[in-house]
C-alpha cells in the first residue's frame, strides 16, 4: 500500500510539471493564457478522476474474472464434493459477486442481476443444511437444482459483460466531470462508448488540439492518456 501511494504521488508531480510546461508552451506560442491555464488545470483534474475510475474498473473486473472461473468449477462439484466445501466455495463466490459492480460494467442499479444474486445468496446459504436434511429423506431431490439454475443465470451474465469493451477513462472522467451520470445509464456499453468519447472530443479534445498545433506540441494530449491510462492494462 506504501508503494501504491508512493508511486501515485510520483505520478502527480510528474502530471504537474507536463501541464505545467504545456501551458507555458501555450502561452509563448500567443495562447489566451486564461484559456491555456484552465485546459491544463481541467485536464490535470480529470486525469485524476479518470485513474480513480480506472482503478475502480479494474478491481470490478478482476472480481468478475474469478466469478467466472470460479461458477463451472461450481457446476461440476456440486453433489460430487462435501457439502461445506461447496459451501465454502459459494461463500467466496458470493464475495466477488459483491464486488462486480461498475459503471461501465456491471451496474448497481441492475435490477434484474442484482436480483438474481441475491437469490442465489440464499440458496448458497442453505445449501449445506439442505444437503444434510435431504441424506436424512429418502427420495428427497437434490438441494442445488435451483442453485444450479442460478449459478449458470449469473453466469452468462457475467460471460457477456467480459466481453464489453473498456470506455476511455479521460473521456468517461470529463463527462461526470460535467454532466449527470445516471444519463447513461439506459446506454448499451458500446453506444456509452461512443458517447462519452464524442462529447470529450467535441468539448475538450478539439480545442486543446488547436492550442497544440499552435505552440507544436501535436499529440501531447494522446501521449499524456497512453501514459497514464495504458491499453493493455484495461482488458
Amino acid at each position: 500500500m506504501f508503494f501504491d501511494r508512493s508511486g501515485k504521488a510520483k505520478r502527480r508531480r510528474e502530471l504537474k510539471n507536463e501541464l505545467k510546461e504545456l501551458q507555458k508552451a501555450f502561452a509563448a506560442a500567443g495562447c489566451d493564457k486564461a484559456e491555456a491555464a484552465g485546459r491544463c488545470r481541467e485536464l490535470g483534474e480529470t486525469i485524476e478522476l479518470g485513474e480513480a475510475l480506472c482503478d475502480g474498473y479494474l478491481s470490478a473486473r478482476a472480481h468478475l474474472a474469478r466469478a467466472r472461473e470460479a461458477i463451472p468449477k461450481l457446476l461440476d462439484c456440486m453433489g460430487e464434493s462435501p457439502a461445506d466445501e461447496v459451501e465454502k466455495s459459494l461463500q467466496s463466490l458470493m464475495t466477488d459477486l459483491e464486488q462486480v459492480y461498475h459503471d461501465c460494467s456491471i451496474r448497481e442499479d441492475d435490477a434484474d442481476f442484482a436480483s438474481t444474486v441475491h437469490s442465489l445468496k440464499k440458496l448458497a446459504g442453505q445449501y449445506a443444511g439442505s444437503v444434510a436434511q435431504a441424506k436424512t429423506e429418502a427420495g428427497r431431490a437434490f438441494p442445488g437444482i435451483m442453485l444450479r439454475s442460478e449459478l449458470e443465470n449469473v453466469g452468462a451474465v457475467l460471460d457477456d459483460a467480459a466481453a464489453w469493451n473498456a470506455p476511455d477513462f479521460l473521456a468517461l472522467a470529463y463527462f461526470f466531470r460535467h454532466e449527470d451520470r445516471a444519463s447513461l445509464k439506459e446506454m448499451e456499453n458500446e453506444q456509452r462508448n461512443h458517447y462519452v468519447s464524442g462529447y470529450w472530443s467535441e468539448h475538450f479534445e478539439e480545442p486543446f488540439a488547436a492550442m497544440e498545433q499552435r505552440a507544436d506540441r501535436a499529440g501531447a494530449l494522446r501521449t499524456l492518456s497512453e501514459k497514464y491510462f495504458a491499453k493493455e492494462h484495461m482488458s
